[in-house]
Formats: structure tokens, C-alpha cells, sequence
């Protein structure tokens, strides 16, 4: 294997191209050279350098390897780049048509791992927007008559279900590869999606006095369905993935007992009754579980308010009555006037976690989440000044059980999923994935009763959020969940 690195210059920069280890499939006499950042335009193909004067030699024998999709140019013991360049040209006009899919999807190659982390929070923030506009909407659709205007409260997690898929990748069809890639929006080599794993779930919060957080990821196999080893030792390995099996003999309601075990298990006891018989009626080939349980304190210790408030929702939605806190700390605010709503973030006592709620100044959230799937939410956070602010918010925990497979379909994500109870074999369907998780926005050991005296300082704004909003659990720069809460 070749670990060095070339020094030839193509004259478009002073990077020289990075050479590529020796694939096994390709003559020794040919190197493989990709480009770095500076040297070729990003929409241009990976390059063979062969070591051969003859030019169509080298093409002859890259031809027969089309799945790598290389072009091949030959080594010029003279140096001369004019050739070079012509011989480039000639080559990439050709090959444009038909690799310039593939020439997106390499681009990233030679990225470090802190530009690929950031490109990763640029499409999980797109990820998020995408999932929960389709969540949102589905839920809709199945909302009782009364709650066609808001719909019901959910909460969901895009991030966790984008790591769960990038590390899926390299064990999925082909197929599905390219519709997972499409979706996620990130085109990486098979070390560098192990390398974001690994950073990403290493800086995820753990749990503390001032935070409970359990999380886990579980890959449960009917006999027949398999994985490799290699993906067992990496990608499930970076992702904490737990794979299990069933011994193939159990009926649906020993089947619903095993998961809602595990998800009980991962949850601490808090999630019960994930999987009823039915759910599972039709057997299993492969089920993708997710849980999530997030339970924090707040940074400033909030006042439970004496009795119920009324809930402002939609207008011909019957009245509802609630319990608030009330929080008076510093927070990050922004007033959205182009769409008729207010933005506030409220801190909790582990640094870098935060509350960002989007709160509409009227009773209907529509208007509000479709501005808020067509703008970035750092876009949001960077208009948002520093202020002491009151917030008065209700008193609730959310659990949420999320289908995902229709949701993955409408996302473009098909070939990844087997619902049928036919089983396929030498590949990796899923018959179910689920994510169930369970978020509480509570008073916490630290609040105060209500005595009608203020001791904290006078706030500058007083918010008081008596209607729905959409709500982000902000873990620095990425979101941990987000949905809405409607009463």
C-alpha cells in the first residue's frame, strides 16, 4: 500500500494532488491520485496518474474498472503540463456526463475531520427541517377534527436518525446507499463517516446531576438477516450500536415483549409499552430501535405558579386548562416580526443545552412552521440579543413513539425498507424503525412556590407562552429533538 504523497502540479495550484492508497483491483503499475482542495474544481473527477508513457495503455486498462470511476491520464516522464492539461481536458468532457454524480460524491474526500464536521451540521440542520415538516403534516392529516390547525404534540430526532443512517451506509444495497446519500446530504468515504461517528457521539451530553440523558441505539435481526463483521467492528462500533438476534421461534406477542424490554432497559424503566402484538403481526426481518429520554434542570431555578392557566389554542379548539413555571434568567431573544412570532432561548444548567422556542403571536402554528422549515435555524440564533426575560411556560412531558418508515419513504429512503412479510436474504432490510423517546419540560428539585414576591431581578420582557410553539433542544450547535407542543 502507498501511504506517500505526490509532488506533481497540474499548474491550477501549488497543492500537489494527494495520492490515494493502491486498490487491489487496479494494475500496480498505476497510481491513484485524488484531488485536494486547491487543485482541481470540485466538479472534476479523480485522476490515475499511470506509470506508463502510453497513453492509451492507460486507458485500456481503467476502462474495465468503471465501478471506481477514475480517469486515467498518463505519466509524463517529461514533466510537460501542457499535455497534462489537454490530456485532462480531453478526458473530463468526456466523462462529465456520465460521473458527475459520482464527481459530487468524492469531492469530500480529503476533507479534515473539523470541515467535515461542519459540513455535517449544515445538512443536519436541512435533515431536521426536512423530517419535521413531514412529521408534522402527517400528524395533521391523522389529527381529530378540533386539531386540524395545529395538530397534536410531537417530538422527534433528526440527528439521531441521520447517524443512524450514515452509519447504515456500507451495509444497505446499493440502491439504498445512493437514496440514503441523496437524503442526508453528505457524500463521505467509509473512514470518514466511522470519524464522524465517533466525534459526534463522543460530544453528545452525559448524564449528571444537572442532566438524564439515556440514549441508545438497537439493531434487533431476525435469523437469516445478517451483518458483516467489518460492520460490527466499525460503523456499529463508532455508533454504540447494539445488535441482537431472535432465535426465530418467538410469536408476535413474545416478539413485542423483547423490544419493549430493550426499550424499558435503555430508558431506565420510564418507556413502557412501545409494541403491541399487532405491530408486529406479521413478523420481523430486521427492527431499528432508537431511544431517547432527556430530563434537565434549568440554569435559573424556576417558580411553579399558583393553579391553571387557560391554553390559548386554535380557535375553535375547546378550552384547556394548564400548569405553569415562570423563569426569570439572561436569554438569547429575537423578535421575528416578518412572521408574526417571537423567538426565545432559555438556558439550562449544563452549558451548552438550551430551550429555543419559536412562539407564534397567534394561535396557529402553520403559518409559523412553514417559515420555520424554509430558514436555517442559525440564521434565527444570530439575530437573537442577550436580554433578562420572563418567561412564563407550561408545565408537561412529552413521550412520543415515531414510526419511521413512512416517514423514511417520503424522504426518498425506499429501498432500505421491507414491510412486507416477505424476507429478503444477503442484505440489510429494515421491517421496522422506530424512535421513541420521552422529553420533560418540568419545574425540577430546585423550584420555588409561588408567594406573590419577585426576588430575581426586573426582567426587560415578559413572554408568556400560553399557546403552541415549535420547540428545539439545542446541544450546542445541533439539535438533540425538536417538534411541537400543542395542549
Amino acid at each position: 500500500m502507498h501511504n506517500s504523497f505526490s509532488n506533481i502540479n497540474f499548474g491550477f495550484g501549488q497543492t500537489p494532488l494527494l495520492q490515494y492508497p493502491l486498490d487491489s483491483h487496479i494494475d500496480t503499475n498505476f497510481k491513484i491520485y485524488r484531488r485536494s482542495n486547491n487543485v482541481l474544481p470540485e466538479k472534476w473527477p479523480d485522476i490515475a496518474i499511470a506509470n506508463s508513457t502510453n497513453y492509451s495503455t492507460a486507458v485500456q486498462v481503467l476502462q474495465g474498472r468503471q465501478t471506481k470511476k477514475i480517469t486515467a491520464i498518463p505519466r509524463n516522464p517529461a514533466g510537460n503540463r501542457k499535455v497534462y492539461r489537454n490530456k485532462i481536458g480531453q478526458l473530463l468532457s468526456q466523462a462529465n456526463s456520465n460521473t458527475s454524480a459520482t464527481v459530487n460524491k468524492s469531492k469530500d474526500i480529503y476533507r479534515p475531520l473539523r470541515t467535515i464536521f461542519h459540513a455535517f451540521v449544515k445538512a443536519h440542520e436541512n435533515f431536521d427541517r426536512k423530517l419535521y415538516s413531514i412529521t408534522f403534516n402527517k400528524l395533521l392529516q391523522i389529527s381529530p377534527q378540533d386539531r386540524r390547525v395545529n395538530g397534536i404534540s410531537f417530538v422527534e430526532s433528526g440527528l439521531f436518525l441521520q447517524l443512524i443512517l450514515l452509519a447504515l451506509t456500507d451495509e444497505v444495497s446499493p440502491v439504498a446507499k445512493t437514496e440514503i446519500d441523496k437524503c442526508i446530504g453528505l457524500y463521505l468515504s467509509k473512514s470518514q463517516r466511522i470519524s464522524l461517528l465517533n466525534k459526534t457521539i463522543a460530544e453528545l451530553p452525559i448524564s449528571s446531576n444537572d442532566i438524564k440523558f439515556y440514549w441508545s441505539y438497537r439493531l434487533v435481526l431476525w435469523p437469516g438477516t445478517n451483518v458483516s463483521q467489518e460492520f460490527i467492528k466499525e460503523a456499529a462500533s463508532g455508533l454504540r450500536l447494539l445488535i441482537s438476534h431472535f432465535n426465530g421461534t418467538e410469536r408476535p406477542d413474545q416478539i413485542a415483549k423483547v423490544l419493549n424490554e430493550m426499550v424499558e432497559k435503555d430508558s431506565r424503566g420510564a418507556i413502557r409499552d412501545t409494541f403491541e402484538e399487532d405491530d408486529v403481526s406479521n413478523g420481523v426481518e430486521a427492527v431499528m430501535l432508537t431511544t431517547l429520554y432527556m430530563r434537565a434542570r434549568w440554569r435559573s431555578a424556576p417558580t411553579v405558579l399558583n393553579g391553571s392557566r387557560l391554553f390559548r389554542d386554535a380557535d375553535d379548539a375547546p378550552q384547556r386548562m394548564i400548569r405553569m413555571i415562570r423563569i426569570n434568567d439572561m436569554m438569547r431573544y429575537a423578535d421575528i416580526t416578518e412572521w408574526n412570532a417571537q423567538a426565545v432561548e432559555i438556558f439550562y444548567a449544563t452549558r451548552g443545552l438550551s430551550l429555543l422556542l419559536l412562539v407564534p403571536r397567534s394561535r396557529s402554528l402553520q403559518n409559523l412552521a412553514g417559515f420555520s422549515v424554509a430558514a436555517n435555524i442559525n440564521d434565527i440564533i444570530r439575530r437573537m440579543r442577550h436580554v433578562r426575560v420572563a418567561a412564563v411556560l407550561p408545565l408537561y412531558t412529552l413521550r412520543m413513539t415515531l414510526l419511521l418508515p413512512n416517514k423514511l419513504q417520503d424522504m426518498g429512503i425506499t429501498s432500505l425498507l421491507n414491510t412486507t412479510s416477505k424476507h429478503t436474504r444477503n442484505q440489510l432490510n429494515l421491517s421496522h424503525a422506530v424512535q421513541r423517546l420521552m422529553f420533560w419540560a418540568e419545574a425540577g428539585r430546585n423550584a420555588f412556590k409561588d408567594d406573590g414576591i419577585e426576588w430575581d431581578e426586573s426582567p426587560e420582557i415578559e413572554l408568556v407562552v400560553d399557546r403552541p410553539y415549535i420547540f428545539f433542544v439545542r446541544w450546542n450547535n445541533l439539535t438533540l429533538m425538536n417538534g411541537n407542543f400543542v395542549l
